[in-house]
């Protein structure tokens, strides 16, 4: 499999405050931090440790370590488990610490299951796509304002895209004692690619452009490609993602994977 990733602290921001998690090839995951000074950085990074280390029982199922426990409670609850994690490891150190109030992040995370099942654990705005035989579809839902009315169809993607309040957020990792992260799972095929990104990157780069973008047969210009574009339409925010090609072991394509 070939894993690309890219992160860049854009065109404004002074601190890159997002943070990536590549534990190749089962785990990956993007966050997006937010809070007062450094306390975004500090709450993205803090996640992807927690959720790495909550999510070790599902390393076992590929080295044969230890006891399997996706037998016994099943992967999505293992997943489940690891955001409530790291949102309460998240939320009691802005509780602890005043310079820290207030400060959260967003989480879309991968577990490829040995099956080629892709199961999905999201929270916030950053993304997950998933690019099938010229087709790029995002997986994920954004849990903001604007994600809302794009669902209930009271605005079009195009009018969502260039929305004022398109990242005002209605949940976010680490701030509320409480989180409730969408959970999806679906078959992958070969010759998919998946694209994790934080929302410096979709909110600059309409899916179009990403979905032309990723017709390039190498995938290391395909991320250079992804990240210009970004950076040329204004890199207003830090731009981070994780790009998975040539993903072993799966089955050809039969007109595209099921997503619940």
């Amino acid at each position: 499999m070939q894993v690309i990733s890219r992160t860049h602290v854009g065109r404004v921001r002074s601190n890159n405050e997002d943070a990536l998690l590549l534990r190749s090839p089962d785990i990956f995951a993007v966050a997006d931090g937010m809070g007062g000074y450094a306390a975004g950085e500090i709450a993205s990074r803090a996640t992807v440790k927690a959720f790495e280390a909550a999510t070790h029982p599902l390393r076992h199922v590929h080295t044969g370590e230890g006891e399997d426990l996706t037998e016994k409670v099943g992967i999505e609850y293992i997943l489940l488990e690891a955001c409530a994690k790291a949102n309460a490891h998240v939320y009691k150190m802005a509780q602890d610490n005043a310079q820290y109030r207030e400060m959260g992040t967003t989480l879309t995370a991968l577990y490829i299951a040995g099956d080629g099942t892709a199961y999905v654990a999201h929270i916030g705005d950053s993304r997950l796509y998933l690019y099938r035989e010229g087709v790029l579809t995002c997986i994920t839902h954004d849990q903001s304002v604007v994600g809302a009315l794009l669902q209930e169809g009271k605005i079009t993607s195009e009018e969502a895209f260039i929305h004022p309040k398109r990242n005002m957020l209605l949940q976010a990792l680490g701030v509320e004692e409480k989180v409730d992260p969408e959970l999806c799972h679906f078959s992958l095929a070969a010759g998919d690619q998946i694209l994790l990104c934080s929302d410096g990157l979709s909110d600059m780069v309409r899916d179009e452009e990403i979905a032309a973008i990723l017709t390039e047969a190498d995938g290391e210009k395909a991320a250079d490609k992804l990240l210009d574009a970004a950076l040329d339409n204004g890199g207003k925010d830090n731009v981070s993602f994780i790009l998975l090609r040539d993903i072993v072991g799966l089955a050809p394509s039969e007109g595209g994977g099921e997503s619940e």
